[in-house]
């Protein structure tokens, strides 16, 4: 009779463990807007291999040895392991546990016979989730090994973007160098006519030291340059998880880089592209699964437990014969007093909750003002390079005339200093104008989640 009363209790329990005390999940109030505030020409996302669009073999190499050897993408990976862990070690409570256990003994005396005795053992356990709380527990552990596969992918995304942005600011400032020893020689040429006219009386020595002036400042500008190469190469090598020895190449020619003209869908769409909002989200979802798990703490507790044994003189007939002793049980356990603790952690997990919440709103948020930002600063860079291009120019055809006319005595040498300064100033701010365009397409690319998108495998499944 007790065993026939066991058995449909253990059974009755098991059936009614598909009951659970869930938590419906807060949702976020924010909402896209239905447009950019930067109309754009095509509506397309970027191609996961956004980098392409530049057409630089290097840039593209270089992304890839940063995929592999960046130490930043490394540590991630071994977060991710053990958010799979994890999710492994919360996925066997929904199952039962077993051990078995061995013993063997030989006694004897004075006087006495030698006699051998062994045993073996089978404990069996299991703890029926009627209230949901096992399984919260792996929802949200499936939610946390999400979110770090998320936060792995908004990395690589940074780290992307990362090498393409030190990549531009070091061929940037190799422009600038070359400019500014093109710019050297330039007044020294000037400073050599500068000279022969005072030679000749045409000039006096005001206007020797004047020239003489700018062409040591130019040269002073040198060693700084030269150190922000140095300083941009060792920031690119960090990034590709390399050292000092670490060798770019042959740096292209500003001008030889195409400039691409990236594309956006929808705001609304930005939401699924992103993945830090998606990391968010899994967080949010993590921290519901986790408050269930708390509330499930105030109800009884179920342990079903099962054990069977044999005993025998010989291993043999350890071994061959039937297991002669079991037994089956069931246990209830109910928290009565614990000073509040229980409460107090449903105040936690509530508390946890809503700030998971508002994060994720906050992430959404700057997300939709990161993107329309970026769009914003590409169209003003375009611009803004297009005007220094006109700029460039009539500074070129300004310098070109005050040279000519001061040969021939019709203007001062302070109006050829004037238009020199000018004209390399301009050469100097059409270079940093090019790279601060190019920038901008980076920064757009990145706040528009990169290339991008949610494949099957990383899709949180229903619980």
């Amino acid at each position: 009779m007790r065993t026939r009363y066991s058995l449909s209790l253990a059974i009755g329990l098991a059936l009614l463990a598909g009951c659970s005390l869930s938590t419906p999940v807060p949702q976020s109030a924010i909402q896209a807007p239905a447009q950019w505030n930067t109309s754009i020409e095509a509506s397309v996302w970027p191609s996961p291999e956004w980098w392409q669009e530049y057409q630089q073999p290097q840039l593209a190499d270089l992304i890839d040895r940063a995929r592999t050897g960046n130490l930043d993408l490394a540590s991630a990976a071994t977060r991710l392991l053990q958010a799979d862990a994890q999710l492994r070690q919360s996925g066997a409570s929904l199952l039962p546990s077993l051990d078995g256990n061995a013993s063997g003994r030989r006694s004897g005396g004075d006087g006495q016979s030698t006699g051998n005795s062994f045993g073996a053992t089978l404990n069996a356990s299991y703890e029926v989730d009627f209230w949901g709380r096992n399984r919260a527990a792996v929802q949200a552990a499936s939610a946390n090994l999400n979110a770090t596969r998320h936060d792995l992918a908004a990395l690589a995304i940074s780290t992307e973007a990362a090498v393409a942005s030190a990549w531009f600011q070091l061929v940037e400032n190799r422009a600038r160098l070359e400019l500014a020893r093109d710019n050297l020689a330039a007044a020294e040429q000037v400073l050599e006519i500068v000279e022969a006219r005072y030679r000749y009386g045409a000039d006096d020595s005001l206007a020797v030291s004047q020239q003489r002036a700018l062409v040591a400042q130019l040269r002073a500008n040198l060693p700084s340059l030269e150190q922000q190469t140095l300083q941009l190469r060792n920031s690119l090598a960090l990034l590709l998880g390399q050292g000092p020895e670490f060798d770019p190449g042959v740096l292209p020619e500003m001008d030889g880089i195409r400039v691409p003209e990236p594309g956006a869908g929808l705001p609304s769409e930005l939401l699924a592209r992103r993945p830090d909002i998606r990391a968010s989200e899994e967080r949010l979802l993590a921290a519901n699964a986790n408050l269930s798990v708390a509330r499930a703490a105030l109800y009884p507790s179920i342990q079903l437990t099962g054990n069977y044994g044999a005993q025998s003189s010989s291993l043999s007939d350890l071994l061959s014969n039937p297991l002669n002793t079991w037994g089956l049980a069931a246990g209830l356990t109910q928290p009565i007093f614990n000073a509040g603790r229980i409460r107090a952690q449903i105040d936690i997990s509530e508390a946890v909750q809503q700030d998971a919440l508002i994060s994720y709103q906050r992430v959404i948020l700057d997300a939709l003002i990161d993107a329309d930002t970026a769009l914003g600063a590409l169209q003003q860079a375009r611009q803004q390079y297009q005007l220094q291009q006109e700029a460039t120019a009539e500074s070129e055809l300004a310098f070109e005339l005050a040279q000519a006319r001061y040969r021939a005595g019709a203007i001062t040498l302070q109006n050829l200093l004037d238009t020199q300064r000018s004209f390399f100033q301009s050469q100097d701010s059409l270079v940093q104008q090019r790279a601060a365009w190019l920038q901008a397409t980076v920064n757009l690319y990145r706040a528009l989640g990169g290339g991008w998108h949610e494949t099957s495998d990383q899709v949180r499944q229903p619980g």
